[in-house]
């Protein structure tokens, strides 16, 4: 059923969208709840707004559209609002829905980053098609923790080096005054006796 209603949307979306607009918006998708910007794993709930008469009453079936992919099928919702089973013959998992008067909802439980795309509702009225207007829901960009890295090494590193730098100076300074000091202490000499300038024997072998 997935792939029928995904090739359906595919194939009918130029010939039907272009009469549905000719006869003026008659579905609209809107935000219920979830915030703006979206949270990771926080609840997303969208309603189908039907003000075409009859429309309310055919079921509704909801599509995701991902960038530069093609439509995907979610599920769909007769109009006594029971979802149908998907190819698993059970309902879809991680998703919702529900009608409210002449409107349907549809939630996801936990918003992750393969649910982003543009979301649409579509009913089957009297063998035509009829599309909402898509709104698109996607995840705020994430910091480039990259680049707050690098910034945060500059920030430690920088000083860091800059006092090992001034310590390694300083070391430096200081053998330098060292030995500048032990080349000028006085270096004292054995007395000489005699002429030459040789020492003279002890007398105490005399």
């Amino acid at each position: 059923m997935a792939r029928y209603f995904s090739l359906l949307f595919f194939l009918s979306l130029n010939l039907c969208c272009c009469r549905s607009q000719d006869q003026g918006s008659k579905m609209s998708v809107k935000l219920r709840s979830g915030g703006s910007p979206l949270t990771l794993k926080a609840p997303v709930e969208l309603e189908c707004v039907i003000s075409g008469p009859g429309l309310s009453d055919s079921g509704v079936s909801w599509m995701r559209q991902l960038r530069d992919s093609a439509p995907q099928f979610i599920l769909f919702i007769t109009s006594l609002g029971r979802v149908a089973p998907t190819e698993n013959g059970k309902p879809p998992a991680r998703f919702d829905a529900r009608r409210e008067n002449r409107n349907y909802r549809l939630t996801v439980k936990s918003f992750q980053e393969q649910d982003q795309g543009n979301y649409y509702c579509i009913v089957n009225h009297n063998q035509r098609l009829h599309f909402s207007s898509g709104i698109p829901l996607h995840l705020p960009a994430k910091a480039p923790k990259k680049g707050l890295g690098l910034s945060c090494d500059f920030y430690i590193w920088v000083p860091l080096t800059s006092a090992c730098l001034l310590l390694l100076i300083a070391l430096l300074a200081t053998i330098t005054v060292c030995q500048k000091t032990r080349r000028r202490r006085c270096k004292c000499k054995r007395p000489m006796n005699g002429s030459n300038g040789k020492p003279s024997m002890s007398n105490r072998y005399v």
